[in-house]
């Protein structure tokens, strides 16, 4: 009877497979996707500059997670330390056919040793030199990432030690990976493209038509591998401080009709310094060709660049001319000098630096040379000695590495000899014999205010100022800059620049942040063995149920084959039984 009973739910086994089988699968502890979170990332920057692209040109991901230390990267995204991935490395990984890059960070890019930021630093070049075909994202440190990164170091490990390919394979098989996943479109050219640069004067006393000039400049954009991590503090952030600091100062005195100079002092924050001063370009255009009323620029005096003041060490004077002896950018230098060995007489003396402008190269080293090919005497203040310095285009350059007592003191410095040039009948006395400019105006109240200072750098650095994220002419940066030079200073104006349509100068292009999603799943390898298990379960059972019948009869002659066994053997026993009774009754 139990034969029938098992036909009959053998007959619609196939029906209770269809609804069961796909309630076992989900219902199993063995899950594809583990874990799931997301993260704000930062994608490298992307633009192009004389007709050459830089960065990277793509922005969407969705790839497996490697160690740096993987073999097999081929379309995976390898995630390692920034400080630890090496130039070298770097090019391995790109020759082996590695398919995106996750670097992490320091946490608030702060805290690294000086061998790690050297690292970081040629990374970025490395990586701002190239066209790259692949995304590449930046990310600081947290907990988690530590642990994916920890995770996936050490399985590359484990898969370098493996003794044979089973076990690798095991590995593989056994261990959970991850998944990156970046939802981007490709990325595309910033719409409405524009450098402002503001100015403003503080006019002279003078009753000739031409007034005679002095500018000071400062771009006020910051470069870095990430757009959205770009503060720039030092570059330029420090020059712009200072400027503004400049303003407030000579404020005052142009307020009073005893103390106002002959001198005008103009002040200009330009944009696009880090697209070959294309702001500073603009600017010169429209005061010395466009406009023809414009007296601005008519007679000059010099030009005084600020670039890089906010760290130690001695001040660099570069020029691409060396100035005259008796030129009023000679007594510059020579005041600026005087009032150093004044009033801080352990710091190195400024020291001259010169540099020719090199025609056949497309971009220039400092901003003072745009003034100089428009033959205005021009030279820039900074303490970097060289123009390729890679601290003047790197995302370390963070508000935590700037002291204000530095900015403070560079302040004073040129704040004194800016005062000499302003009144030249300022000089020291010595012994009765003049001494040069002894760098007294700006002592005690009038003195630069590092409360101030510290005031500008945080206004300045409050936005990511790549020119990818202030390309606009509704940008929050520019109105606060333009609204604090105009508290100081009159005749506050913009300038816009654009972009040539033909041949553009630069291109710049969006998505400069994005969220990842990282899941943690089973290995590819995993959801083949599980598949390939579930085929060999399911053609099993269709075979058994193909031919059911068949393991029914043979399962039926075994039962009839065993009973007529059973029977057989109880008549042996009966017999024997039988027999033994008999013999009792003859007895």
């Amino acid at each position: 009877m139990w034969f029938r009973e098992l036909g009959e739910v053998i007959d619609v086994l196939p029906y209770y497979l269809l609804v069961c089988l796909p309630v076992f699968i989900a219902l199993s502890p063995i899950n594809p996707v583990e874990s799931a979170s997301e993260l704000d990332v930062h994608r490298l920057a992307q633009y192009e500059l004389s007709g050459v692209l830089h960065g990277s040109k793509q922005a969407s991901l969705t790839m497996d997670a490697r160690g740096p230390k993987a073999t097999q990267v081929l379309r995976k995204t390898v995630v390692a330390k920034m400080s630890d991935l090496s130039i070298g490395g770097f090019r391995d990984l790109m020759s082996n056919g590695m398919g995106g890059l996750l670097l992490l960070l320091p946490p608030g890019l702060t805290g690294v040793s000086a061998e790690e930021r050297d690292a970081i630093l040629q990374l970025e070049e490395e990586l701002l030199n190239g066209e790259l075909d692949i995304p590449v994202y930046f990310a600081e440190e947290t907990e988690e990432l530590l642990e994916l990164y920890d995770t996936l170091r050490n399985e590359g490990e484990a898969g370098d030690a493996a003794g044979s390919a089973a076990s690798a394979l095991l590995n593989s098989i056994s261990n959970s990976g991850y998944q990156l996943i970046v939802s981007a479109a490709t990325p595309q050219p910033v719409k409405d493209q524009i450098v402002v640069s503001a100015s403003g004067v503080l006019p002279g006393s003078s009753v000739d038509d031409q007034i005679p000039t002095i500018v000071v400049v400062a771009h006020y954009d910051a470069g870095g591998s990430a757009p959205s991590l770009a503060q720039g503090a030092d570059t330029n952030g420090s020059g712009v401080s200072i400027l503004l600091e400049l303003a407030r100062l000579f404020s005052s005195l142009y307020s009073g009709s005893r103390t106002q100079p002959a001198y005008s002092l103009v002040f200009l924050l330009s944009g696009g310094g880090k697209l070959n001063y294309a702001g500073t370009k603009r600017w010169l255009d429209e005061h010395l060709d466009l406009d023809a009323a414009s007296d601005v620029l008519s007679k000059v005096k010099y030009v005084l660049c600020l670039d890089s003041l906010g760290k130690d060490g001695g001040l660099k004077f570069h020029v691409s001319k060396p100035p005259k002896e008796g030129s009023d950018g000679a007594v510059f230098f020579e005041n600026l000098r005087s009032v150093s060995a004044a009033l801080y007489p352990d710091l190195p003396a400024p020291e001259i630096i010169h540099k020719k402008i090199n025609l056949a190269d497309e971009l220039f080293a400092w901003e003072h040379e745009r003034f100089s090919i428009r033959r205005l005497p021009a030279f820039t203040v900074s303490h970097l000695s060289n123009p390729k310095a890679l601290d003047r285009q790197t995302i370390l350059d963070t508000p935590a590495s700037i002291s204000t007592k530095v900015l403070e003191r560079n302040t004073r410095l040129l704040a004194e000899a800016l005062a000499c040039s302003l009144y030249p009948r300022m000089e020291a006395a010595a012994g009765g014999e003049a001494a040069g400019c002894s760098g007294q105006l700006f002592a005690g109240s009038w003195q630069p205010k590092e409360s101030s200072l510290a005031g500008w750098l945080n206004l300045v650095t409050s936005y990511p100022r790549h020119p990818t994220l202030i390309s606009d002419k509704n940008s929050e940066l520019t109105k606060s800059l333009t609204s604090a030079l105009a508290r100081y200073v009159q005749d506050v104006s913009t300038v816009t620049g654009h972009p040539d349509r033909r041949e553009p100068e630069f291109a710049l292009y969006d998505t400069p942040s994005a969220v990842m999603n990282i899941y943690r799943v089973k290995p590819a390898v995993f959801d083949l063995l599980l598949s390939i298990v579930i085929c060999s379960y399911l053609a099993v059972l269709y075979l058994i149920l193909q031919n059911s019948t068949t393991i029914l009869s043979v399962l039926s002659s075994l039962v009839r084959e065993r009973k007529v066994e059973e029977s057989n053997g109880h008549s042996k026993v009966n017999g024997k039984l039988n027999g033994h009774h008999s013999k009792l009754h003859a007895y």
